[in-house]
């Protein structure tokens, strides 16, 4: 006897989803000609901002997830070989113990590219361990110098560590987290909740924020064996709309790369990913200025002073 109706209408609806979609959720070619015009893009940005000629992006994230290798590959497309000048590594703790501020240099006439990066150690689960959530407010305001020391026990006093106001330069214009994208189903509760606070200030402050949905190459086969499907793959779009939800940024905003880890030539292809992200990055900087103007305009109470935000983190 053959099969009944109903075990064949039974086995078409458990049938399994292409792992493709039919359409790819964002466009992009890739091709030589599109790296050469992102390239020249960035190249070109300039602020709007008085007295800021760079916007700093901070770079955060949890440990491992790619942060310093996502700033080493910026610096490996623009030097034209893969170059690992940030601490990365595979370390089950943050490398990162320094507040470092990176400027990238194009390899021709040694120029400064029109950003900086700040790298920052990473967010762990445990309170004892990683980056305290004070310590990347601090940051954020401009409150912590260049090759501070974090310490993962206590948040200093800021007055310690700052001037009595940072200028607009010194503050932070642009939050990017940096998320491993194979372990996004294993994050602790105690990193989502710092990843909340994190947007709460930011959110308050104007300040955009983006994510480096980073390895992607590691989290979907098709990906890793053909690195222009990633915006065609089924499960790095569903990857995406999960930490949209999870960070609180849209889908527009989330960003997949694949970092150099190892690699001694580059490859066009994730040349173009990295290049793509970091000019979002940029498009977004100038929201912070246009927001910065506005608040200007609508006559906002002063910022703080270090000891008004020493007061407020204490109380808090």
């Amino acid at each position: 006897m053959g099969a009944s109706p109903l075990k064949a209408i039974k086995k078409e609806e458990i049938k399994q989803p292409s792992l493709l979609l039919n359409k790819p959720w964002r466009e992009l070619k890739f091709t030589e000609e599109v790296r050469t015009e992102l390239i020249e893009d960035i190249k070109k940005y300039t602020t709007k901002a008085d007295g800021v000629e760079q916007p700093r992006i901070l770079l955060t994230g949890q440990i491992k997830a790619g942060k310093s290798s996502f700033f080493n590959s910026v610096n490996s497309v623009f030097k034209g070989f893969p170059i690992f000048q940030a601490t990365a590594c595979e370390k089950e703790t943050s490398m990162s113990k320094y507040c470092r501020t990176y400027a990238v240099y194009e390899s021709k006439d040694g120029k400064t590219l029109p950003f900086t990066f700040c790298d920052i150690m990473g967010l762990e689960p445990y309170n004892d361990k990683g980056i305290l959530v004070k310590d990347i407010i601090n940051v954020i305001r401009g409150y912590i110098p260049d090759n501070y020391k974090f310490d993962p026990n206590e948040a200093k006093e800021v007055f310690e560590t700052c001037t009595e106001q940072p200028s607009l330069a010194d503050k932070v214009h642009c939050i990017v987290y940096v998320i491993d994208a194979s372990v996004v189903n294993l994050l602790d509760k105690e990193l989502q909740n710092k990843f909340d606070e994190i947007h709460e200030e930011a959110h308050r402050l104007g300040i955009p924020q983006l994510v480096l949905l980073a390895k992607v190459d590691l989290t979907c086969n098709i990906v890793k064996d053909d690195l222009t499907k990633v915006y065609q793959s089924r499960y790095i779009h569903e990857k995406a709309i999960k930490v949209s939800h999870m960070v609180g940024v849209p889908v527009s905003c989330i960003l997949p790369v694949r970092n150099y880890s190892s690699e001694t030539d580059l490859d066009m292809k994730v040349d173009i990913l990295i290049l793509k992200a970091l000019q979002q990055i940029l498009r977004q900087s100038e929201a912070f200025f246009d927001e910065i103007k506005q608040r200007g305009k609508s006559k906002e109470a002063p910022p703080l002073t270090c000891e008004g935000i020493s007061s407020r983190i204490s109380n808090s």
